[in-house]
């Protein structure tokens, strides 16, 4: 009987793994449709423009927030309307085992409004806050757009002059310059004041009336941002909403376009720029840039507005002014010339060989000869590479493998070191350690020379820079 659950439990284990294989070869080993993972020189393009917003940021006097990956749905679905440009994308939603209901964010301005309001915030305005991390829309993946994707944003609550909008502009141009898009052109509109946008939304049904047949399933509630071509071709002669205007709101845009003017930062007027109407309000803007880069329809790298309703909407105090936008980082990535990134600075190699030279042995320094041993000398070698680590100098350490003897493995590591783009190696052998000495070989000029230790900062940074 022990026999037979024996070969029952060995059976059992293997059906198991070759399960896991098997979904292994087929999932486990692929990321999620839409999702990608990302290193190398990609990763450093995305921390290099998200340091660049980092400091511009700060510079206009921005602090940085971080809010949870996950919220509870109703952030995103009952406080901000089926017609919002955020509910309108398609939500990664599920239940947890407790049985609430949580979102994955899509975007993010409603986190943190929601901080605003769970902190109490609007207790000490203005706040001004700049973001950046992963968002998630299920959407069809394609150029420049993943379902996981990358934002750096910005969001300003207790503002409401008109001059706050012209800051929130210029922050986004400065922040694309920064990135050498000298090239992005800005659109600009504005959506009005309470009583404009309600006038504009009876002419725009009245018009579309005509049209209830031809309109795309998905024109319902988001009309003005359908990107279907069959909608688009109805809206071409559809009411225009600067016709609507109130004589406030327009004043309030002709001093935004006048200030743009005085700071020199050109604009379009788009008066097809119209995004969610019960969302945005007053200014609206996008940053474009044309590029076979981007796809069809991809031009836009950075898009915002003001949304003075939405503290309110999610249940926080009325009147708190907001407005804000957002960049994707994966579109920005493509556009970005690499030869604006500064390089990571070329490391340094120290490789120990306990068979250069003298004596050695395998154990430690309590052995009856008293000579250097392996483990001194890495004790040894490894505390050259933090010296330097310390000075701020990239360093790799060359650990030895396997058994084989550590100068038949020389050839090899000073391949490698070569391969990594290292400037210079720090070869450490017995009779170095004890003498004090080291090694030093440049490895642009295949040239080397013994180094006091005392001394290796200093010769280095003599003949190196930090940055190639």
């Amino acid at each position: 009987m022990a026999a037979l659950a024996t070969r029952i439990r060995v059976h059992s284990t293997k059906s198991l793994c070759r399960c896991f294989s098997s979904k292994a070869n087929n999932e486990q080993t692929n990321p999620v449709r839409g999702m990608k993972d990302r290193f190398g020189e990609e990763n450093r393009r995305f921390q290099w423009i998200n340091d660049k917003g980092s400091k511009i940021a700060s510079r206009y006097g921005f602090d940085q927030i971080t809010t949870p990956i996950l919220e509870y749905s109703q952030v995103f679905e009952r406080t901000l309307g089926d017609s919002s440009d955020v509910v309108g994308k398609e939500l990664y939603s599920f239940e947890d085992k407790g049985g609430s209901r949580l979102t994955m964010r899509p975007e993010g301005t409603a986190g943190i409004t929601r901080a605003l309001i769970s902190q109490k915030l609007y207790n000490d305005l203005p706040q001004k806050f700049y973001y950046s991390g992963p968002m998630f829309r299920h959407e069809r993946p394609q150029k420049g757009r993943l379902r996981q994707f990358e934002q750096f944003g910005i969001e300003v609550y207790g503002q409401s002059h008109a001059s706050s909008d012209v800051e929130t502009i210029e922050v986004a141009s400065v922040f694309l310059k920064s990135l050498g898009l000298t090239s992005a052109s800005l659109e600009i509109n504005t959506l009005g004041d309470n009583a404009s946008r309600q006038n504009y939304k009876t002419a725009l049904k009245e018009y579309l009336s005509n049209y209830t047949d031809q309109l795309s399933e998905d024109s319902v509630n988001r009309i003005l941002d359908s990107k279907s071509p069959q909608d688009i071709h109805i809206l071409e002669n559809s009411p225009v909403l600067s016709d609507y205007l109130s004589e406030a709101s327009k004043v309030r845009f002709a001093f935004i376009t006048r200030t743009l003017e005085h700071m020199d930062i050109p604009y379009i007027i788009n008066p097809r720029l119209v995004r969610g109407l019960d969302y945005y309000q007053d200014t609206v803007f996008e940053f474009k840039v044309t590029s076979p880069l981007l796809g069809a329809q991809q031009g836009t790298v950075l898009a915002g507005g003001r949304y003075d309703g939405l503290v309110e909407k999610m249940g926080g105090p009325v009147g708190v002014p907001s407005i804000g936008w957002a960049a994707g980082l994966e579109r920005l990535s493509l556009l970005v010339d690499d030869n604006k990134i500064p390089l990571t600075a070329r490391p340094i190699a120290i490789i120990p060989v306990p068979d250069r030279g003298g004596s050695f042995s395998a154990e430690p320094d309590n052995n009856k000869n008293n000579t250097p041993s392996v483990m001194a000398l890495h004790s040894h070698a490894m505390s050259v590479g933090a010296a330097l680590r310390a000075k701020g100098m990239r360093v790799e350490f060359m650990h030895l493998t396997g058994s084989s003897s550590s100068k038949s493995q020389l050839p090899k590591q000073l391949a490698r070191a070569s391969k990594m783009n290292a400037s210079h190696a720090v070869l450490i052998g017995t009779d170095e350690m004890q003498k004090g000495v080291v090694t030093l070989k440049d490895l642009d000029k295949t040239e080397q020379q013994l180094c006091p230790v005392d001394d290796l900062v200093r010769t280095l940074s003599a003949q190196r820079p930090f940055r190639c």
